[in-house]
């Protein structure tokens, strides 16, 4: 039977297209070669926001189930893969509830405390503006009532392409929706948005001073307080 859209009602709006997204392709709703719908028809089908639908096909295309064309016949076509082999496994364990938020914050200290490290001393102009301009969405959008998630995700991964280093890039961003639900489990905690900036603030800093040390260090303590917060929930 053809999977059918369903509205989407809860919390983390961009992960739960993606997974019906997925699952379509799976199952075959979408075969290799199809056409998805443009970002319009989805988002007036799920009933959400153009960005909501934007974050997920930006997973999808990540993943390699989907590749974008431009052009007048372009738009976001499925991949000829063997999804089931090359992607299954690490997709449904992204969606699994039952992982833990603690395992996941491990695994954060531990990569993105040497990535800052790294990223300190390759990063370049470039990577230096697109970090600030990160902290700047996150701050903007916390002052307006958010949790400035999305911010906070790009902001991390802005200091990963600053290490210049495609594995570091791609595990980040491939984990994106699994990384994103231990921010948004802390971010929705009372006065943590307000901490998190300032802590992003202090990487910054560090990044800017070309102090690998201490661009590490300031990772560390911020994504410590992050684990704290994640074991208080």
């Amino acid at each position: 039977m053809e999977h059918q859209i369903q509205p989407i009602k809860k919390t983390r709006v961009s992960e739960q297209v993606f997974k019906q997204l997925y699952d379509m392709i799976r199952d075959g709703t979408y075969s290799p070669g199809d056409q998805l719908p443009n970002e319009r028809v989805l988002a007036e089908q799920f009933q959400v926001s153009r960005a909501s639908i934007r974050e997920a096909l930006r997973t999808l295309q990540t993943m390699g189930l989907i590749e974008s064309q431009v052009g007048v016949s372009g738009g976001n076509f499925v991949k000829a893969l063997d999804i089931k082999t090359v992607i299954s496994p690490f997709a449904d364990f992204l969606h699994n509830g039952q992982k833990t938020l603690q395992d996941i914050m491990e695994y954060r200290v531990v990569l993105e405390t040497e990535i800052a490290r790294i990223a300190a001393v390759r990063r370049n102009s470039y990577d230096l503006e697109r970090i600030r301009e990160s902290l700047q969405a996150m701050k903007k959008n916390v002052e307006e009532g958010g949790i400035g998630l999305q911010e906070d995700n790009t902001f991390h991964e802005d200091i990963a392409r600053a290490t210049h280093n495609e594995v570091f890039i791609q595990m980040l961003t491939l984990a994106r929706t699994l990384l994103s639900r231990t921010r948004e489990t802390t971010l929705n905690i009372k006065g943590v948005p307000q901490t998190g900036i300032r802590h992003h603030g202090r990487i910054l800093k560090a990044l800017e001073s070309g102090d690998a040390d201490r661009a590490a260090n300031a990772m560390r303590l911020h994504l410590i307080e992050a684990q704290k917060n994640v074991e208080r929930q």
